[in-house]
């Protein structure tokens, strides 16, 4: 066996066992040797090795790499081997294809090209992952090379050989595309866009073209075959590929952000002539009526695409007028056969499609069309037997979609005539009744066989029945009248139970199951009632609509009051669904009829039954049920958080929160808000809940001006906790577990009240309550329990504490109260840093919880002293106290006991750092006479990664600090020229006895040794400029950035200050360039450094 050999048949049982570990440490261990024995060369893989006793084949460079994989592919028919080299290469060209020679580049694809000619036969997840290396290729080389633009012409000859060439060659096209289509990293964003843009332009309607006449081809029965299976396999392939061309991001959006199921597909104006061919749409309606699923169900999603197909593609009103109706009239055969409808994505498609139709096609457009109120019916049919028959959610969502569309347009497109207004509107009341009937009736279903209950999905559950409600609104009163008939049947048999149950004859587990029941059905009826109120539209009401949402709000009080009757003294009769429905209708009646300015009608039935004679009454009927929730469901976090984001939205309105205010309820909470019968607060999971309800009270606190006395009331309950706490005087008695639960809470509940503060009148008021009498309490806290993760509240406290919002802090001239404040912000942050620096914790997971999260804190409270404007820090450095040193030497030990790698993989410690870092370069970075050189060479490097982070706000902050320094040293530097000029003069003056000259000498020195300490650190480190400059010249340059404004900034002050090295730059990226862009690049540079005096 020669040399060649054993390599081969080492790397086949290598790759063999790689992919078949019997452990995992055997899989690392192998995938060590693999990717020691074909290094891709990038800066995180590993180092370049040789392993003793392990065959090797002698690489020295990425082509080396590229050509040894190559070797094992032509070498060895395992799959494993092919996958594993494939995968490799497809690392190697991520990371090296920039420094692969024009030659190497091109044999390459060929290479690729070629094998997958000669290997038919690959396995399919084999010829997957060769696509893919291919589409990696044509991304980076599209603009380099034309010879990687050739994709249909290199792949024809697969089309026009053999069956199997022509499936491989078909399968590797819908991967091209599809992953050419895919969002990319930010590094490559703007080179694969071009690709992507070049693709659709050049290469995409060739490639549908053919697919398509593959399709029809497969229709006639006009295409060979040589094997059983290879019409199904051709089918599939063929249907991915069509489909992937017409899913392609045609306009260049974001996939993520334009979602599949919304808006119209942007087909080229180039697509034309196929789409507006006589057999194009019938070519896919008889492929779904001849093929069996699953392949009928890809047509289908080919259909949606198309059905979708923006109007103005279409030559004129005539093309577009028979594309419309050659789709109604395939959906009208499909919806009379039922063809494929049994089979579950078929059914999900064909709801899609009706969908998409709509969303391309207003009500006007079709309703011209020959045979469109038979068409209607058709479609209404069909959704009632949907509805009727168990179906996904989804597929609700896209029928009710559909008409929801359907009704929105019958108020703007009156024109459509009275005989099918007529009839829409009586389908809309039937399509309401029976989806309302629907679910009532399958809710024993549910319960009894134990299914996905669609009550548990909020989100999805809202989203689907706010379109009923939009539906209903059509026909509202008639609509509603539906909702009322299935509501009132199911109220007497509950009533009956209830009777039944009080007399004894209904009991025990019978009585639960059967409770059980009625609890769900009435929390789809409450729910109905809701989006039915809710939809109210706000300017096409009338007394009538109004009058029946009173009806419909006085039938779930009065279920409600119900309830809550057979709840007193029975916990076991709460039902958390029914509960979560009522705050719903709550949130929706408020959204439609809380602060109006007149009264409506809809209180009208209200006043009649429950004696309620407007808003106010409402108000209170509301804020009760909030109370009660807050008292019987501590329990149940989902309920407390919609409870409490209901009654924030009550006191977000401007008149609805005036009247909050006033009521009865609202101020029995503002009496008792921390009383014991709120339930949630003894639950450690509401700890957000908890800090909505403070937010929200103090937003209902502050609402009037004039609230002294109300705010010390408000305050009492605080002032008792704080003052028990201040009678402790030593740290055991603070590290009590009653006393460590009581200062989370207080600390966290004040930090929460005060944070919606944005009046100084009110926030001075606060401050001068708790400051200084109750600080003593947080400093003891935070020494008795630093650095247990508990201190976070007493940190974030004090975060918000020194948080000048909207100026809320802005202190009098005389006032003492900024300096003594940041002596206690210098006091809490040496406490804390003193007792977590020396932590080590090598679990990733806990890194943040244990150690950087209170750091983050630090740099926060740090951070707003600094930029707050209300501290004058010349006093400090003035008196030497040494407070202003002790803080800014804890700050840089903090920082130097995070890698630089931590500090960018955990956001908020990030954001926080560099807003730190911003307000400290501001001016105080300046001043501080003792900042270590590692200190100053980590902010820098630490700039460094901020510039190239995809977060704005650590980007602007990061680009700020660059800023502040640079600017900085370059004043400092012409400020040295000036004084050295002036040196002369000076020493001649202190050699003849001048005072004044003396003072003026000492003073200047001084000064001037500020900037001494930044040059010398500068010349220390003077590659970390060049590294700075290098990166944001790159990210303005090849990045696609919305922020160059702010990436500029930086970069005109480290031109300035690294001229030279700018100059050497700027001629090397000229050098890359093509030589036909040379000289226009050229040109500018010089243009833009000429104006403004860069070289």
């Amino acid at each position: 066996m020669s040399v060649q050999d054993e390599r081969i048949a080492y790397f086949t049982t290598l790759c063999e066992e790689f992919f078949n570990p019997k452990s995992s440490n055997e899989r690392d261990q192998i995938q060590n040797i693999l990717e020691c024995s074909f290094p891709t060369f990038s800066l995180d893989s590993s180092s370049l090795q040789t392993i003793e006793g392990i065959p090797s084949f002698g690489i020295q460079t990425p082509t080396d790499t590229a050509s040894a994989l190559r070797v094992l592919l032509e070498n060895s028919p395992n799959p494993y081997v092919q996958m594993f080299a494939l995968a490799r290469l497809k690392q190697l060209i991520m990371t090296q294809f920039t420094i692969f020679d024009t030659d190497t580049k091109l044999q390459l694809r060929t290479f690729l090209l070629e094998y997958a000619y000669i290997h038919p036969d690959l396995q399919s997840f084999v010829i997957i992952q060769l696509g893919s290396v291919l589409a990696l290729l044509t991304r980076f080389g599209w603009l380099d090379h034309k010879d990687y633009q050739n994709v249909y012409q290199d792949m024809s000859q697969f089309l026009q050989a053999s069956a199997e060439h022509r499936i491989v060659g078909i399968q590797i096209l819908s991967i091209i595309v599809q992953d050419v289509n895919t969002t990319s990293l930010p590094k490559f964003s703007a080179k694969f866009r071009k690709a992507a843009t070049g693709l659709r332009d050049t290469q995409l309607l060739d490639i549908f073209e053919k697919a398509f006449l593959i399709l029809k081809g497969l229709l006639n029965h006009t295409i060979p075959f040589d094997k059983p299976d290879q019409e199904n396999r051709t089918k599939d392939v063929t249907l991915n590929l069509l489909l992937k061309c017409l899913s392609y991001d045609f306009a260049g959006t974001n996939l993520d952000e334009a979602g599949e199921d919304t808006g119209m597909v942007q087909i080229p104006s180039a697509w034309k002539t196929i789409y507006e061919k006589d057999e194009f749409v019938p070519t896919f309606f008889k492929a779904y009526n001849d093929f069996e699923p699953p392949y009928c169900s890809k047509v289908m999603e080919c259909l949606v695409q198309i059905a979708a197909t923006r109007k103005a593609l279409f030559t004129g009103e005539e093309e577009r007028s028979k594309f419309v109706l050659t789709i109604m009239q395939g959906i009208r055969e499909i919806a009379l056969s039922s063809h494929g409808l049994s089979d579950p994505d078929s059914f999900n498609g064909f709801c899609r499609l009706l969908q998409r139709f709509r969303t391309s096609a207003p009500l006007n457009e079709m309703a011209e069309k020959p045979g469109y109120m038979e068409w209607m019916g058709l479609i209404a049919d069909f959704t009632q037997k949907a509805f009727q028959n168990w179906t996904p959610t989804s597929t609700c969502f896209y029928l009710l979609n559909f008409w929801s569309k359907i009704v929105q347009n019958m108020a703007y497109f009156q024109q459509v005539g009275d005989e099918p207004l007529k009839k829409l509107e009586n389908i809309t009341v039937e399509l309401t009744r029976t989806f309302i009937a629907t679910q009532i009736e399958n809710v024993p279903v549910i319960i009894e066989e134990m299914l996905d209950d669609p009550l548990e999905e909020d989100e999805n559950l809202i989203e689907t029945l706010n379109m009923l409600g939009q539906i209903a609104r059509c026909q509202y009163e008639r609509s509603s009248a539906a909702l009322i008939d299935i509501f009132d049947p199911i109220a007497n048999r509950y009533q009956e139970l209830i009777n039944q149950a009080s007399m004894g004859t209904v009991s025990g587990e019978s009585l639960r199951e059967a409770m059980l029941v009625f609890e769900s059905q009435f929390s789809w009826l409450v729910y109905f009632m809701a989006v039915f109120v809710g939809s109210r539209p706000a300017y096409l009401n009338s007394d009538e609509c109004d009058a029946v949402d009173g009806e419909l709000t006085t039938k779930v009080i009065q279920l409600m009051e119900v309830n809550q009757s057979l709840v007193q003294g029975n916990s076991v009769q709460l039902n958390e669904k029914l509960d979560s429905g009522i705050i719903y209708f709550f949130s929706q009646f408020r959204k439609s009829y809380v602060g109006e300015s007149n009264d409506k009608l809809v209180y009208k039935k209200l006043n009649d039954v429950f004696g309620m004679e407007g808003q106010t009454d409402m108000l209170n009927l509301i804020v009760r049920k909030i109370i009660t929730n807050l008292q019987c469901w501590g329990e149940s976090q989902i309920l407390i958080r919609k409870t409490l984001e209901l009654f924030n939205d009550l006191a977000s309105g401007y008149s609805a929160l005036k009247s909050l205010r006033e009521i009865e309820t609202t101020t029995l909470i503002m009496h008792n808000h921390l009383s014991n019968e709120f339930s949630f607060f003894n639950n450690d999971n509401h700890r957000q809940s908890r800090m909505l309800y403070y937010r929200v009270l103090c937003k209902i606190l502050f609402a009037e001006e004039n609230c002294e006395n109300e705010f010390y009331e408000f305050m009492k309950p605080f002032e008792i906790r704080l003052e028990r706490l201040s009678m402790f005087t030593t740290l055991e008695e603070f590290r009590q577990p009653d006393v460590h639960r009581a200062l989370q809470d207080i600390f966290r509940d004040l930090r929460a009240f005060i944070s919606p503060i944005q009046s100084r009148r009110n926030y001075l008021m606060f401050f001068n309550w708790f400051y200084p009498d109750y600080m003593p309490v947080l400093l003891r806290g935070l020494q008795a329990w630093a650095p247990d993760p508990s201190v976070n509240s007493l940190l974030k406290f004090f975060a918000e504490f020194v948080h000048n919002k909207s100026q809320r802090l802005t202190l009098d001239i005389s006032s003492v109260n900024g300096v003594l404040l940041f002596r206690d912000a210098s006091q809490i942050i040496c406490t804390y840093g003193q007792s977590v620096i020396g932590q080590l914790i090598t679990d990733e997971n806990r890194k943040y919880p244990l150690k950087y999260k209170g750091i983050s804190s630090c740099f926060n409270i740090l951070g707003r002293c600094l930029g707050g404007k209300y501290i004058n820090f010349s006093i400090f450095w003035l008196y030497q106290d040494k407070a202003i040193n002790d803080v800014f030497a804890m700050m840089f030990r903090l920082m130097l006991s995070i890698p630089l790698d931590d500090m960018m993989n955990f956001p908020k410690l990030a954001r926080t750092y560099f807003m730190m870092m911003d307000e400290f370069s501001v001016e105080q970075m300046m001043i501080d006479p003792e900042m270590p050189a590692e200190a100053f060479l980590y902010i820098l490097e630490s700039c460094e990664q901020g510039v190239e982070s995809t977060d704005a706000s650590i980007r602007t902050h990061a680009c700020s600090a660059i800023n502040n320094i640079c600017t900085f040293v370059i004043q400092e530097t012409k400020k040295a020229e000036l004084h050295h000029l002036k040196e002369n003069d000076d020493m001649l003056s202190l050699e003849n006895g001048n005072d004044g000259a003396k003072k003026k000498y000492i003073r200047r020195t001084r000064f001037s040794l500020q900037g001494i300490l930044f040059l010398n650190y500068l010349n220390q480190f003077p590659q970390v400029l060049r590294k700075l400059l290098t990166t944001l010249f790159g990210m303005i340059l090849f990045d696609d950035n919305n922020d160059q404004w702010q990436l500029s900034k930086p970069l005109y002050t480290l031109v300035l200050l690294q001229r030279e090295f700018a100059s050497k730059y700027t001629n090397q990226v000229i050098l890359q360039q093509l030589p036909e862009r040379r000289e226009i690049v050229t040109k500018v540079s010089l243009e833009t450094s000429t104006r403004n005096g860069l070289f």
